[in-house]
């Protein structure tokens, strides 16, 4: 029988968590590499074959921890998040979504168990555009984080090019859900419900009408697995979202209407950086590729986030305003 290890990196993280769960309950054995940098130990289930490393992605003495267990998937999900936190910090963004790729990628290659290396990239390689985005649409990031994500991209079709290194490229639209941080640098969603739970208000930057592709977690979980362990996915680039948009101004509604409430909804200026108005998905190819479908509604996710905020947002945090 054919060993089911895996490794995750940001497997302590948001959507590597997720990711991680997902692989226990399958049974699998997962490594996890997470600097806990924004993930936490707390993320990771209780039962199960985890066996966590607190190390950067860059660090090269993983070829030892690899070379142990020889995984047979890396999933390489952690990332220097934000695209706001990207401008304060780009130099650190690159080392860490660029370099770390590489690193990662050199390992993968090192590593001769591993059959496919699976890249967690974002939307925000895009060019702007009204239309819903394809796999083969134009690519032009406008922050640091993009670049250095569509880096990571090229970086692993180089090796999948030079080395033979199986891989599959999986662009995240808007990922939200239970254990996304609470912080000032997290999307949209996170920050509303957060806020919403503490009773505070709602700021919107621009004038709500901008347009998203919003996907619950275990959505973008749903399709990470179907591309990386199908033929279909070998060598392919996959949008991960639901290809139906909405504003910003109604995710602000739904919320209210879950809180039962009015809540107080403030206007920003548009960031200087954030001139993107649309940005919705294309999900045929995944469709017709993988079989995949979403399976939330904006509605039913965005209950489900605001449950978890509300059982596990400390109570000193609930308080604020």
């Amino acid at each position: 029988m054919e060993k089911k290890t895996v490794v995750v990196t940001g497997g302590a993280g948001f959507i590597g968590s997720h990711l991680t769960d997902y692989l226990v309950r399958k049974d699998y054995e997962v490594i996890v590499v997470d600097n806990l940098s924004a993930g936490s130990i707390e993320n990771l289930p209780r039962c199960g074959k985890i066996y966590f490393y607190q190390k950067d992605v860059r660090d090269e003495t993983l070829a030892r921890i690899y070379d142990k267990y020889k995984p047979g998937l890396l999933f390489h999900l952690a990332a220097h998040y934000a695209n706001e936190l990207s401008i304060k910090e780009p130099v650190y963004d690159l080392r860490i979504n660029a370099e770390g790729t590489l690193v990662q990628l050199k390992l993968a290659v090192k590593t001769r168990s591993i059959r496919r290396f699976v890249y967690a990239s974002t939307s925000c390689v895009y060019l702007p555009s009204f239309n819903p985005l394809k796999e083969d649409s134009p690519l032009k990031p406008h922050t640091p984080y993009g670049i250095s994500k569509l880096a990571g991209e090229y970086y692993t079709l180089f090796y999948g090019a030079n080395y033979g290194l199986p891989f599959t490229i999986i662009r995240y639209f808007n990922v939200y859900g239970s254990k996304e941080p609470d912080s000032m640098y997290r999307g949209v969603i996170a920050k509303f419900v957060a806020a919403a739970v503490r009773a505070g208000s709602l700021f919107i930057t621009g004038n709500g009408e901008e347009v998203r592709d919003f996907t619950y977690v275990e959505d973008a979980v749903k399709g990470t697995i179907l591309a990386a362990f199908s033929s279909n996915g070998i060598n392919q680039v996959f949008n991960i979202g639901t290809g139906t948009g909405t504003t910003i101004r109604e995710v602000a509604d739904i919320i209210s209407r879950l809180k039962g409430q009015n809540i107080s909804v403030e206007y920003q200026e548009r960031r200087k950086w954030d001139q993107t108005i649309y940005r919705v998905a294309d999900i045929s190819k995944a469709r017709s590729w993988l079989g995949y479908e979403p399976g939330y509604s904006l509605y039913n996710g965005l209950k489900l986030t605001l449950d978890w905020y509300e059982k596990n947002l400390t109570t000193d945090r609930k308080n604020q305003n």
